[in-house]
């Protein structure tokens, strides 16, 4: 990017996009399994307990997961599917709720399920449930403000592709605040 578009973007963060004010968007933003098998590659470190991780989204909210724990190659690929079970509630619970499914082996893959405990912050798990907290996600990422302008977020799947979809806005009257 260039060096003085990525300085003006970066003024207009500081002034909460001030001169964006009144500005209304709606996005919907097909992601497809190439692109998120690559993000994660990029994203898991040399050190993570897992490797071969792989997603494929279904339709009707639902993620397959592949992946094996640890280095040892005779140890089988765990899959286990993820459905979305509730929708992050803008702004008071910034939190996307996926339940684990694995059937009967659920229960007892706990085990080779501890890589979960190395889940980057903002990542928890709650017995079968995966809670992705996106306000602490963000602000990881030094974005935690770009939330305040979300009005709705819905996370979505088809064969193929993760949907996020997006209803944003710039208050006119919280910019006034700003300047």
């Amino acid at each position: 990017m260039d060096p003085r578009l990525a300085a003006l973007l970066t003024r207009q963060r500081q002034r909460q996009f001030s001169d964006f004010a009144g500005a209304h968007a709606v996005v919907t933003l097909p992601v497809s399994d190439r692109l998120l098998n690559e993000a994660l590659t990029e994203a898991l470190p040399p050190s993570a307990p897992v490797r071969d991780l792989q997603l494929a989204t279904l339709a009707g909210n639902r993620i397959r997961v592949r992946f094996k724990v640890g280095s040892a190659t005779f140890l089988p690929a765990i899959n286990l599917t993820l459905v979305i079970e509730r929708q992050p509630e803008l702004p008071r619970s910034p939190v996307l709720v996926l339940r684990m499914e694995m059937g009967g082996l659920l229960s007892l893959a706990g085990p080779a399920l501890r890589f979960l405990d190395a889940l980057p912050p903002g990542v928890r798990v709650d017995h079968d449930r995966i809670l992705v907290d996106l306000a602490r996600l963000l602000a990881e990422h030094g974005l935690a403000e770009l939330l305040e302008f979300a009005e709705d977020l819905q996370v979505t799947t088809t064969d193929g592709s993760l949907v996020v979809g997006i209803r944003a806005s710039v208050n006119p009257r919280r910019q006034a605040d700003v300047q």
